[in-house]
């Protein structure tokens, strides 16, 4: 007798297999590969991706390309009561060829434009570094309008004073 009660403590130990764990499995197993893969792709979104679906992403900053405008221009303006000078030696910036081959065609309006600009100016407002600021400001305004009236590329982004002689 005794070993009937041995039989049957073991059956009861086992679980008894049906149609049921195979498929918690299966479900198991394809849920975690769900969610496996969308937190991939969400991390991937998130470090490849531009933060918002429809913003775009801005270009890589092209270098800068610069154009003499030679020879230095020389104006006489008024300063004290006498005739002064000033030579002046600009430099233009841009990003794109194209802008500067504009320049580059319309270099008698855009010196002679320069030269009566910097011609009105008086010594006391170019003695200044605010005036030559506000002079640097004015020529490339100036060069801007120039290129704009005569339907040019007018992306000039800077224009640099590379000499400044007042006498």
């Amino acid at each position: 007798m005794a070993k009937k009660p041995e039989k049957t403590a073991a059956a009861a130990a086992k679980p008894a297999k049906g149609k049921g764990g195979l498929w918690k499995l299966i479900l198991i197993v394809l849920l975690t590969t769900l969610v496996a893969a969308g937190a991939g792709g969400g991390i991937a979104w998130y470090l490849l991706g531009s933060g918002e679906p429809g913003e775009e992403r801005p270009e890589p900053e092209r270098p800068a390309i610069y154009l003499p405008l030679d020879p230095p221009l020389v104006v006489n303006f008024q300063g004290s009561g006498r005739i002064r000078f000033v030579q002046v030696g600009i430099v233009l910036m841009a990003r794109d060829q194209a802008v500067l081959d504009g320049v580059t065609r319309h270099m008698p309006v855009i010196r002679n434009n320069l030269m009566m600009l910097i011609g009105n100016k008086t010594y006391e407002d170019l003695i200044t570094q605010e005036g030559k600021e506000l002079a640097r400001a004015e020529v490339l305004a100036e060069v801007i309008n120039v290129l704009e009236t005569r339907g040019e590329l007018t992306q000039v982004e800077a224009v640099y004073f590379n000499s400044l002689v007042m006498q």
